[in-house]
């Protein structure tokens, strides 16, 4: 019998052991779906919109090298692009200023 965390649940509240994992891996790399597991359309290529409420355009901004560097060292920390940790940095900014 399988040891149940807890701390796994589902969104429907279902437990979720480690034994269900191992086997729900075990089909993916199989290429199957799980049972009772299902996909709801087909792959989808390339990059999703950035903003599904209005269309996007480019911003160019000129900065100093040390400048661009500097940001891209500090996107990478956080795991991000350089374009969207500048677009976090001025949608902060655009958002304080109200």
């Amino acid at each position: 019998m399988d040891v149940i965390d807890m701390s796994r649940k589902s969104a429907n509240g279902q437990e979720i052991t480690e034994t269900m994992i191992g086997e729900w891996c075990e089909a993916y790399e199989r290429g199957e779906f799980p049972e009772g597991e299902r996909t709801v359309g087909g792959p989808v290529n390339g990059r999703p919109p950035l903003s599904a409420s209005e269309e996007t355009v480019v911003l160019n901004v000129k900065v100093p090298v040390g400048m661009k560097a500097a940001l891209a060292a500090a996107a990478k920390r956080n795991g991000m692009t350089l374009s969207a940790y500048a677009r976090s940095l001025l949608a902060d900014a655009v958002l304080s200023a109200r």
